[in-house]
């Protein structure tokens, strides 16, 4: 009791806070998104949107180029200086649109090939049609969306991306009641109407930022946005690639059924680690950007570990022992067999936000590098020991990769962290020699 008083700061205000509340209201509406496809479309249904899922976050990183997170850094930096915020808007708007014009050219014209290579027929074609025209609205969504996270609106945050996702919600359970799996697919890919008819309710001034703004690049957010591009390339892309193709060799190599098992458990799993995304940014990320020193480091790693890994483990536990129940609840009966696959995602998943709390060190000191080639190392794992493991076990082989993933992850993460605080030690020396 002692100790959850002693680190309430940390979880009673950080944990709980809005951004939390944003998470929970938008995981029941995903449970119950979920279980509409679950029932209506089988796993069968839930790979095949698994897969629409992917290339939809790769085609919306693409229409911004992963500016976003760049424009929240600067929005907040500079929130006094106008004048720079215009050169800020104009250069994130000139990439945004190059990005635009990419997509709607590799969609438009490569309309037949996506439905081909995500779902092996050429009669869903006119889906990537319609985000040609549409994705663009993406673009302005996480432009204004980084905007209002700039300005720590966290409210307006929420309720902007609490919102988009309640019509996202509607668009699934009505279409797919409709039309089965053509209304779920048609749904997905009609997210960015959500998105701009939210932004149209909520978020107009910051739509208004971008009126009469000329499309022009400002050499230092053209070369500092630029940094942004290629972290989210190594998080977002690689990510998204790699879970593509592993589903893929799922369904080729065992069934699509299988693959839709891997989808359901992968979901699950986002819902509960997407708690965490409160405590990286608004504890960790500011607390790590002070620290020179390795041993206060430690110390700071050791009280975070003391909250977050008897939470987690206690959580997990539960998960494991209700598995049972917490399929049939979130899906259905049908998706049963799952129930194998909970034992290693569930451990893979504790030894990752231990390795995440640890990680997050390499953004706090903008050590950009280092981030980029651990998330390669990292999802170049996971291809690996999939692809083998998927061969030689079957479905429970992509679960125990997962595991063994961040196994050698934290590993690298431990030694890397060692040598940044070295790094820092030495040139503490030069400077003051």
């Amino acid at each position: 009791m002692d100790l959850f008083k002693k680190n309430k700061d940390l979880f009673l205000v950080k944990l709980f806070s809005v951004n939390s509340i944003g998470v929970i209201s938008r995981s029941v509406l995903g449970f119950v998104s979920q279980k509409i496809v679950a029932v209506y479309l089988g796993p069968n249904g839930i790979a095949l949107l698994g897969n629409l899922r992917n290339a939809l976050n790769l085609f919306g990183f693409v229409s911004t180029i992963g500016i976003d997170q760049g424009v929240l850094k600067y929005q907040s930096e500079f929130e006094d200086k106008p004048n720079e915020l215009k050169k800020l808007y104009e250069s994130s708007l000139a990439y945004s649109i190059i990005g635009s014009i990419v997509i709607f050219l590799v969609l438009f014209f490569g309309a037949t090939y996506w439905s081909n290579y995500l779902f092996k027929t050429p009669e869903y074609n006119y889906l990537f049609v319609i985000l040609a025209f549409t994705l663009p609205f993406t673009a302005l969504y996480n432009l204004c969306f980084a905007i209002i996270n700039g300005k720590s609106n966290y409210k307006k945050a929420t309720l902007i991306s609490f919102t988009a996702y309640a019509i996202v919600t509607l668009f699934i359970v009505a279409l797919v009641i409709c039309c089965d799996l053509n209304g779920a697919l048609l749904a997905v890919v009609l997210t960015p109407i959500a998105q701009i008819i939210t932004l149209m309710i909520f978020a107009r001034s910051e739509m208004y930022l971008f009126y009469g703004l000329k499309i022009k690049f400002h050499k230092f957010y053209k070369n500092n946005l630029f940094v942004f591009i290629v972290m989210s390339f190594s998080a977002v892309v690689l990510g998204n690639v790699v879970e593509l193709q592993l589903r893929n060799h799922i369904i080729k190599k065992l069934s699509i059924q299988e693959a839709g098992y891997w989808t359901s458990m992968l979901s699950l799993s986002n819902y509960y680690l997407s708690f965490m995304t409160g405590v990286y940014s608004l504890y960790i990320l500011p607390k790590y950007a002070k620290m020179t020193s390795l041993k206060v480091f430690k110390k700071e790693l050791v009280s975070i570990y003391k909250i977050i890994i008897p939470i987690f483990a206690l959580m997990f536990m539960g998960i494991y022992v209700f598995r049972e129940i917490i399929i049939q609840l979130l899906y259905s009966k049908e998706f049963l067999p799952m129930q194998s696959l909970f034992k290693w995602q569930l451990i893979g998943d504790l030894v990752k936000i231990i390795a995440a709390v640890m990680a997050y060190q390499f953004i706090a000191q903008k050590s950009w590098k280092l981030f980029i080639i651990t998330e390669m190392i990292s999802y170049a794992l996971l291809y690996i020991f999939g692809v083998y493991f998927v061969d030689k076990m079957g479905i429970e082989g992509i679960v125990l990769a997962h595991f063994l993933r961040y196994v050698v992850y934290l590993i690298v993460i431990i030694f890397l962290v060692q040598y940044i605080f070295k790094k820092h030690n030495t040139i503490d020396e030069v400077k003051h020699s």
